[in-house]
């Protein structure tokens, strides 16, 4: 399978790719890639998906690590290599490939050739009358071209920085099928390669200018689709996935969902669904799950002034687990407020992410985010002027502020590992005490 998504300068990219991929394999116990089974490959998912809620399948771990052989070598795309970045240890994909790089031999040779042109660059120039030698006027005929052309490239990539992306049915149903296009205010070389990236709810694409092209999405949710050229950011658009109420829908890994009762509405005071449900919507309860309650639609509350309380059930243990987790989603129209708890024990898989501002358990101590649901527990989350406090059990346990705007409020989720309850979730708008 061709992946459109690799960028130019492919070894460099697949060499720190294989160096996260070894690091893996040492945190994993260092067995050999070549010795690993199914069941490797599933405790390798459950614990990524515990630590970053991105559950990859068998298959494409397989195709990461080069034990599956594609046509084309296969490079994730970049929701996934955070992901695996994140597992061992780093930010996110970018502070490891910077890191790997700067110790790795190849990333050496590249900044020693740089090092080397520099130098070059800097050996002094011996002056010659432009009287006397028709050479300077090549340079200055050379020079004045390099100047026109760097006045032509500028001006391409103003056009280029300045093309939007635009979804011309950003609202649906699910499932849902989404058609995207450019558009600039400035002229642009139609035929100019970009890609697009939506976070592992569909395969990554590319697009120019000429082209429409339609993505599949079909979990309840608000997709930030990022539109990249030459790996550069320029412009998110959000598709909403809408739902009539509280849904239930649950999966393996990031390639399969499962509707429950076919996405039909919940009573919204006891949010739950039984394991004769889940065995109805085909899912093997043999592996680990998790459970995803959503309620999605448009509304004029603001992400940055509203609160949010609920009480939720989560299971004491369950097979292959053994971290039980409860997460908080509120989804805005530009970035989404993410709050997830495991009990003491577990806490350094604990994480927040309120807008820009996010950390995680492994690199700071979470403790007093330390949550055990079994027997049922309270969560409060108020955000008021962007300023966010999280109360467990009636107690604060987190204060902090974020700087950008995530626009209205568009949806909420509570996902659980395991079969979990939520009961009368609520979110009121603090300014007009409107619910969601």
């Amino acid at each position: 399978m061709s992946d459109r998504s690799v960028p130019p300068g492919n070894q460099l990219y697949f060499d720190a790719l294989d160096g996260c991929c070894k690091k893996i394999i040492e945190k994993m116990g260092d067995k050999p890639i070549t010795d690993w089974r199914v069941s490797d490959y599933n405790t390798l998912s459950s614990l990524l998906g515990q630590q970053t809620k991105v559950y990859l399948s068998e298959n494409t771990l397989k195709r990461i690590f080069g034990r599956l052989k594609t046509s084309e070598r296969y490079y994730p795309q970049i929701a996934t290599r955070n992901a695996l970045a994140q597992f061992i240890g780093y930010r996110d994909w970018q502070e490891f490939e910077l890191v790997y790089r700067s110790s790795h031999p190849i990333a050496k040779a590249e900044e020693q050739s740089k090092e080397e042109v520099k130098v070059d660059e800097k050996k002094p120039i011996l002056k010659k009358s432009v009287f006397r030698s028709p050479v300077m006027v090549g340079f200055s005929l050379i020079g004045g071209l390099f100047l026109i052309g760097l006045f032509f490239y500028f001006n391409k990539e103003r056009g280029l920085n300045s093309v939007k992306l635009i979804c011309e049915n950003p609202f649906g149903s699910v499932p849902h099928t989404a058609v995207f296009a450019l558009k600039s205010d400035h002229s642009f070389d139609r035929e100019e390669e970009f890609r697009l990236d939506c976070m592992e709810e569909a395969l990554p694409a590319t697009i120019t200018g000429n082209d429409k092209i339609t993505r599949f999405f079909k979990n309840p949710g608000v997709v930030y689709v990022t539109l990249y050229h030459h790996d550069k950011p320029i412009d998110t658009v959000s598709v909403c996935l809408q739902t009539k109420g509280w849904v239930a829908n649950t999966g393996n890994d990031t390639s399969r969902a499962y509707p429950i009762a076919d996405l039909r509405p919940l009573d919204p005071k006891n949010i739950a669904v039984s394991a004769a449900q889940l065995d109805s919507a085909g899912l093997d309860t043999k592996k680990p799950f998790l459970i995803g309650y959503s309620n999605i639609h448009a509304s004029p509350i603001s992400g940055d002034n509203f609160s949010f309380s609920t009480k939720v059930f989560a299971e004491q243990n369950r097979p292959g687990v053994q971290c039980i987790e409860t997460t908080i989603i509120v989804l805005g129209e530009k970035d989404r407020h993410l709050l997830t708890l495991f009990k003491e024990n577990c806490v350094a898989l604990s994480r927040y992410s309120f807008s820009e501002l996010k950390a995680v358990g492994s690199e700071e101590f979470l403790g007093n985010l330390a949550f055990n649901a079994a027997n049922g527990g309270e969560i409060g989350l108020t955000v008021k002027n962007k300023v966010v406090t999280v109360t467990l059990n009636g107690k604060e346990a987190l204060r902090t502020k974020y700087q950008k705007s995530i626009g209205k409020v568009m949806g909420v989720k509570i996902l659980f590992s395991g079969i979990g309850k939520a009961v009368s979730p609520k979110l009121q708008d603090l300014n007009t005490q409107a619910l969601f």
